[in-house]
């Protein structure tokens, strides 16, 4: 009889190593963070056997069997790899056939393993109720600012922090998704509830100020909510310094064609004629005054507009990145102070 763990114990087991059978396309659209995908059967063939066991159950086990056997000795040479000092933790999506075969056969090496109960299933109803419930134990600062101001390049270079673009693969624009790969709602929320537990023990936390949507991703309700009460600090940068980062963010990745398409589709708010001045220029890969054109005619107008009526705890002018986190970090000693 394998042993079972339940999704809450085993996330706090220390060092534990996660085991996932699902297919490709399973594991691509959600998973444990820091799980390895070793599925037993390929998109295609967990496919054939779906098809096969709504005709004939008994058939479709047999072909799920005929498979599995065929890829045994693959399976078990690459858990041969894996640390014997680690707790494994194999799950698939509820608990089933699959993650109760796989575990079997690592016990069967002399391994410490553990069979997840419900699965991925109920690793994602843990993860959904801890988000609906979540209240912070630490203070957020939040930074804000025009758009290439380096809100985002101070989140990267400060600690602790909370990059939720990086989360989300995406940069919450128009252009947010260019040289990214933006990720499902569901990863999404799987990568933020390990980030939220890791920083649990902090007393001030920052991170990017947000609108609710980033790209097709929705921020939990609860911690937007936290985030729209808690202190605001205002980033301001140079346009020559915002431009540059600009151009580095989003012109730097071979993706022209899909440039020209956005810029095409925000002609009601440049013109025509604008339009087609910026596409003349993404040709001659002339990129700063396409990003200066932008933020002075688009971006900085929607954000002015959406952030009106914001009151700043505070203003750093970001002309060094350095700097300016010291700036943050003596401002975060402060908000540390007041509790």
């Amino acid at each position: 009889m394998v042993k079972t763990i339940s999704a809450e114990k085993a996330l706090n087991l220390k060092d534990a190593f996660f085991i996932d059978t699902r297919t490709p396309k399973e594991f691509s659209k959600d998973n444990i963070p820091g799980s390895i995908n070793y599925p037993i059967f390929s998109d295609e063939e967990r496919r054939i056997i779906g098809t096969l066991y709504k005709q004939n159950q008994d058939k479709a086990f047999e072909e799920g069997l005929k498979i599995y056997e065929s890829k045994v000795a693959n399976f078990i040479e690459e858990y041969k790899k894996l640390n014997p000092k680690n707790p494994i933790i194999v799950y698939c999506w509820r608990g089933g056939l699959r993650s109760e075969t796989i575990t079997k056969l690592i016990d069967g090496l002399g391994y410490d393993v553990y069979q997840l109960i419900g699965g991925h299933k109920a690793y994602r109803a843990l993860v959904r109720e801890g988000l609906q419930t979540y209240k912070p134990p630490f203070k957020l600062i939040v930074l804000q600012g025009l758009a290439g101001c380096g809100k985002t390049d101070l989140i990267k270079a400060i600690t602790p922090s909370i990059d939720l673009e990086d989360l989300a693969g995406h940069r919450s624009s128009l252009f947010g998704a260019i040289g990214l790969n933006p990720c499902t709602q569901k990863m999404f929320e799987s990568k933020l509830w390990e980030v939220l537990q890791k920083l649990k023990n902090e007393k001030v936390v920052f991170i990017e100020g947000e609108a609710k949507k980033i790209g097709d991703i929705y921020i939990p309700n609860n911690l937007f909510e936290v985030m729209k009460k808690s202190s605001i600090v205002e980033i301001q940068t140079p346009i020559k310094q915002r431009v540059k980062r600009i151009v580095r963010d989003y012109f730097t990745h071979d993706e022209d064609k899909q440039i020209k398409e956005i810029i095409l589709k925000l002609k009601i708010q440049l013109s025509n004629k604008a339009v087609e001045r910026l596409h003349q220029l993404v040709d001659k890969k002339d990129y700063e005054p396409v990003a200066e054109h932008l933020l002075v005619n688009y971006y900085d107008d929607l954000y002015n507009h959406a952030n009106k009526n914001i009151k700043y705890a505070y203003t750093i002018k970001n002309n060094s990145i350095v700097k300016a986190v010291e700036e943050l970090q003596k401002f975060a000693k402060q908000k540390d102070n007041l509790r």
